[in-house]
Formats: structure tokens, sequence, C-alpha cells
């Protein structure tokens, strides 16, 4: 589709041909002498010499100029007719054609049988109409390079555009190469040259289960704000799978009073060829679908709402599928909040929903929320805090959270709901001690109520109060390091000690009695300190807890972004007093280590060592290249010892061949299979300006499919610019 290159050519046509629409039309001639403007062969008086016809002749005006075989001009309406080899020029712009009538009075300019443009983009229509800067073309194509009939061209029915609102709209859109169309698209517009109007993806291969296929998913922008289009899968064995595909952005007009921005997407298939059971052991209904979007917008008083939509009627559909959006899609969920600025803070409402019946949700239906951030209390550097919230939970046993680990994970012994009432108001004082000291004392008490605790006991209220302080220094020193080899000019060292303390009476009640509405999901990552940051008052157990970490940054100057960060270590562990001895202790220690001693190369290390000593729960190495515009490649080791086992070598590479093909490749390792879960290698084309091609073959081991094996052929094309 064009570029920003092309659509500056037509706005620049528009406006040269109106500077010539805009001109005064020459003094009427006097018998016998042509206009002081005109140049040419021989001049025939027509009409009693209020026309001139001009034979070889050559138009100036101040901006541009005409030549053409003939040029008619008619001194009484200043109408412009040129015919034959019709060249007109500006200083940006040169359009050939047959024909070109320039009406000054009604500011139009029609052209017939023309060509135009400049490299890599060129017009020839039938047909061009300026009506005061409003353009309409028919019998339209658009060449990649000069026009050729082996090269690439889009065929368009007719095209328009509008000065006033910057739009234009094209139908009846072909794409060529070598004469021979590989699409169609009915209809589609754009705002200017500001982006692509359409979207195009097309995936094909082979797998066990669902045998050859054929992906497609395109997307039309057919208003300003509004892209639609759809899915439309082939399955050998499973047949033929389809969806709509929908998506808005009105972000850029802030005239309006709210804009929206949002996709959505989603498909169904009557599943004939062979079911596999997901990881639960269940069999899937043939009757399979997916739905997959999210929603952003934002009012000129403050107002934002955020969703999103994560659905499928299997764990297994996205996988089976669309593999590609495996990276979009999340937790199956359904949610969405909105929030306003009122009365110094914000006040927020929050729906969060199951989409689906094996995964786990906690349900908020919903949880409304007032926050005042940090603001100052007093003169004396005081600092308030707080906030109040009022939600509706529900939790149930899932596929993936079966009772077992739903009464060890939540305490509850079933399904269960309640009402929640949480507050909590809180103080600090930031103190600078020194230069590089800074002593932040810190106070507040958080009280939670809930409608029904955990088997329906009644309803219970806990309260918890907090005192402590965050402790922050900061050294740096710098050296006039100099190594040209790796782009090194000058030194400096950043180092942040940091320590938190907190004490929370209150914490070690209730336990067991009250529902934890909202639980942490992560191990890997460390909790809040602070109370007012903590998820859920149900899940406060610790009575103290006090964090020590340090970030270190090593840094040298940078000619295009100032500094280039050299060295990046992060050091982090907790330490625990719980309601028993099998709570209390120090955390795990969290370690990120970012070694760039060169642009050219990265180095990085993320552990997570055990308190009792040991191999890391977690590690992942990683060691990446990259020579510029030429080769990159990266290798990650990733080992994982604790809810989940793992050992997996993931490589990935490109090789810029030329200025058209790349080649591409990827390998996954899985050390405990002792054999690679995924292979690929392609070969990546472009085509002109405008398709991006690549061919590749993979094989695929899925152990949670039972260990089915894939291997095909894939073709992936990405219309990208034209």
């Amino acid at each position: 589709m064009p570029g920003r290159r092309f659509w500056i050519l037509a706005a620049s046509l528009g406006l040269a041909l109106t500077c010539v629409a805009a001109d005064p039309a020459p003094p009427t001639p006097k018998p016998g002498f042509a206009p002081p403007n005109i140049e040419a062969d021989s001049f025939v008086p027509e009409e009693g010499g209020k026309v001139v016809v001009a034979t070889n002749a050559r138009l100036k005006t101040k901006d541009s100029s005409i030549t053409a075989k003939r040029i008619r001009f008619d001194t009484r309406t200043g109408i412009i007719s040129a015919d034959g080899n019709v060249v007109y020029a500006t200083r940006s712009l040169r359009i050939m054609g047959e024909k070109v009538v320039v009406n000054p009075q009604a500011e139009t300019i029609d052209a017939y049988g023309v060509r135009f443009g400049r490299s890599p983009i060129y017009f020839t229509a039938e047909e061009l109409h300026i009506i005061k800067g409003d353009k309409s073309m028919k019998g339209v194509h658009m060449w990649n390079s000069e026009p050729d009939p082996l090269g690439m061209d889009l065929v368009v029915g007719e095209m328009k555009y509008t000065e006033k609102e910057n739009w234009l709209s094209l139908k009846g859109v072909t794409p060529q190469l070598a004469g021979v169309p590989f699409f169609y698209l009915p209809s589609y517009g754009q705002e200017g040259y500001q982006d692509i109007p359409y979207d195009v993806y097309i995936d094909s291969g082979s797998t066990d289960l669902q045998g050859r296929f054929l992906r497609s998913s395109f997307l039309m922008r057919t208003t300003p704000t509004l892209w639609v289009g759809g899915l439309l899968d082939y399955y050998s064995k499973s047949g033929l799978l389809i969806g709509p595909s929908v998506r808005f952005d009105s972000w850029k007009k802030t005239d309006e009073d709210f804009q929206w921005k949002g996709r959505f997407q989603a498909g169904y298939i009557n599943d004939r060829g062979d079911l596999a059971v997901d990881g639960y052991g269940r069999t899937p209904d043939r009757n399979r679908a997916f739905a997959l979007g999210e929603i952003n917008g934002r009012s000129t008083n403050g107002l934002e709402i955020a969703g999103a939509v994560f659905a499928e009627t299997d764990p297994n559909f996205i996988r089976d599928f669309r593999p590609n959006l495996i990276n979009q899609s999340g937790i199956p969920q359904a949610n969405i909040e909105a929030s306003l600025p009122f009365a110094g803070g914000y006040l927020s409402a929050n729906i969060t929903a199951k989409a689906d019946n094996f995964s786990d949700t906690v349900q908020k239906l919903p949880e409304l929320r007032f926050d005042l951030p940090q603001n100052a209390l007093g003169q004396d550097g005081w600092q308030q805090r707080s906030f109040v919230s009022l939600g509706y939970f529900s939790e149930r046993p899932s596929a993936s959270l079966p009772l077992a680990a739903f009464q060890a994970a939540t305490l509850a012994s079933d399904a269960w709901s309640t009402a929640r009432l949480d507050a909590y108001y809180g103080i600090s004082r930031p103190i600078v001690l020194a230069d590089w000291l800074t002593f932040k004392p810190v106070a507040g008490v958080r009280t939670t109520g809930w409608s029904s605790g955990i088997n329906n006991n009644g309803a219970t209220t806990k309260v918890i109060g907090q005192a402590g302080f965050d402790l922050e220094g900061l050294a740096t020193g710098s050296w006039a390091l100099m190594a040209d080899k790796w782009s090194i000019d000058g030194m400096r060292h950043t180092i942040r000690p940091l320590f938190q303390y907190r004490v929370m009476p209150g914490a070690d009640g209730m336990i067991s009695s009250v529902p934890m509405t909202e639980r942490a999901i992560s191990s890997s990552v460390l909790q809040e300190v602070d109370l007012a940051d903590r998820l859920d008052a149900a899940s406060v157990t610790d009575t103290q807890v006090a964090r020590f970490g340090i970030r270190n940054t090593l840094e040298t100057r940078d000619a295009k972004y100032g500094t280039r960060e050299l060295l990046r270590a992060d050091l982090f562990t907790d330490w625990h007093k719980g309601p028993t001895d099998a709570t209390t202790g120090r955390t795990d220690m969290n370690i990120a280590i970012q070694l760039t001693p060169a642009p050219w190369v990265t180095l990085g290390s993320s552990l997570r060592l055990p308190n009792a000593g040991g191999a890391p729960l977690e590690s992942i190495q990683t060691l990446g290249f990259n020579s510029g515009d030429f080769w990159k490649t990266s290798i990650n080791w990733v080992e994982l010892r604790d809810v989940t086992v793992a050992r997996q070598l993931i490589w990935n590479g490109t090789v810029r061949l030329n200025s058209i093909f790349s080649l591409v490749a990827q390998l996954n390792y899985d050390a405990l299979a002792k054999q690679a879960s995924y292979e690929s290698i392609g070969l990546v084309q472009r085509i002109g300006n405008s398709w991006e091609l690549e061919y590749g073959v993979d094989q695929r081991l899925d152990p949670l499919n039972g260990g089915h094996n894939s291997l095909g052929f894939h073709l992936r094309a990405t219309l990208f610019k034209f």
C-alpha cells in the first residue's frame, strides 16, 4: 500500500494544480498577438480573438508550467485546455497525460490518460478530477517502481481524496504481480498517508491432528476509525474455521470528547478431526471456539476505561489452531475497569468474570474503589495515603485448581462468595539525612471486613497495623576510561542500597477464617513490603517483614542516546516473621545481571536462589549478538526446579543475505526429553516494497498434547507496504 512518500506526492499534485487554477488569467490578447505567458510555434485566434489556440506550446505561471501539442486558452473564462503529450510540471512534481483542463473560476482540474509520481511509486489513471482540493481518480494503477508489465501494481477501480477530512478512500483494489491478480479488496480507506489501511496474514503447513492447513487473517479500513475483517482457515482433517476480526481506533482524534482504541477477533470450527485430551484429561467438544480482544478509552474529563477478554471452549484451542496468538492470550478471563479523577484521588470500578469452565478465576462482581494517592499533610513534610474499596467476590474449584489444590490455596473446603469492605490510612515523612542517604518512617492501619468467612462461618473483620521505615542510599563514581574497540568513552558507577522494614501487629489473626479474595500468582516475584500495596489483607500473615536490596549500574557515554548501560546488577531478598516457625526466615534471593560490554553483544543472567542453598530454583541465561543490519542471534538456557520442572535451550538467528532475502532459524531443545521440541528454518523474501514472504520448514513436538509431532512447510505472507 502507498507509503508516506507516495501520499506526499499525491498531496503535492493537488497543491500544484490548485496553484494553476488560482493564478489570474492572462490579459485578453490583441488580434495577431499571443498572451505573454504562452510560447508556441504558432497562434490561431478563435471566436473573435477571445480564444487563443497555440500549437507546440508552453504555458508558464508563477509556480508551474504546461507543455502540449496544443493549448487552448479562453480569455473570457480563464479555462486552459491542453491536448497531446501534455506535461504539467512544478518544482516537485511532473504529470504526463493526454489531456488536462483547468477551470480557475470553478477551482476544478480534469486530466485524462495521466501518469505521475516519483520513485518508487508511480500512478497511471484514466481520469483525474480535482474540485477545490478534493481529488478523485478512475481506472487507477499504482505501480511499484516504473510502470512495467512484469512489476508490482495495484488496480484501483475508484479513488477519492477529501482535503478537509484528509481522508482517502479506494474501491475495487486488486494487487497484481506481473499482471497476475492474487488478492481483492472491495474497499478501504485511510487518513492521508499516515498508516497502512489493511493487514493480511497467511500461514500454511501441516500437523498430525489438524492435517494440512491454510490460515489467513485480514483487516480492511472502512472508516477513519474502523477496520473490519475476519479469520478464514482450512484444515484438511478438522474442517473450516471462520470468525470476525475488528479493530477500532479514534485515539488520534483529539477533538472528540471520548477516544477509543480496541481490537477483537474470534473463531469457530466444528472439528471433524481426531480430538486429543487436554492437560486435565478431558476430551473437548467438536464445536470449538475462541475469542480474544481488548479495549481502551479515555475522555476529556479524565475518565479512563480498559478491558480485555480471552475465552476458549477448551484449553487446546489456541494451541491447535492459532499458535501465533499464544503470546497475546494470557489467562482466560474477562475484565473491564473504569477510573475517574475525584476529590483529589481516583474513583474506580472493576469487573472480573470467568470466561471458561476450566481455569481458576477469583471473580469481582464488581469492586468499587477510591484511592487517595500520597499527598502533603500539613506544612511539616508529612504525607498521607489512603484507600477504601467495596466488592463482591466469588471463586469455585476448577479443572486447573481441583478441590484438593483449591483447599490448599484458598483454605476453603468448597466454592465461596462474600462481600468485602477494605480500607487503609497511613502517614509517612521523607527525611534527607545526607546527600547520599534518605530515611522515611511509615505508619498506618488497614481494616477489612467480610460478609461471610470461609465455609459460611459468618461475618468477620481483620485489623492490621503497620509501623516501619524505608532507608535508601546513593553512591556514584566516575572514571575517564577510554576503549574505542568497545565503544567506551568514560565510565560511571551508581550503587543504590535499599533497606525496608515493617512490623504489622494483627497480621497473624483470623487465619483460616476469612477467604483470600486476591492471591499472588507468581512465586518468582517478591511480594510488596508495604501493607497498603498488599493485594488482600487475608493473605497478609507476617507480623514482621524486612527487605534488603542493591541496585548497581555501570554506564558510559553514547553519541546517539547520551548514555549506554554497560552493566546492570540487582539483588533482592526478604526476611519474614510468620505465624509459625515454618513460615519464618529468609525468602529466596533474586538476582538479575545484564552485561553489554559493546553495542553488539549482550549477556544476561536471572537467578532465584533458594534460602536453604543448592541449585537455583529458576535460572535463565542469555547470550545475544547483533551486528546491526547484517545478522543477529541469541541463545537462552532456561532451568526451572520449583512449581514446573524444565530444562530448555532456545536459539534463534537471522542473517540478511542481501536487500531482498534473509535467512531465519530457530531451535528449541528440551534437555529432559533429550530431543528438540521445535525446529524451524526459513527464508524471508521482500517483493518490492509491498510483500514480505517467509518460506520455511518446521518440526514440533508438543508434550502437552500426548507427544504429537508435526512436520510441515509454512508460508507466511505479510502485506506491509506499497
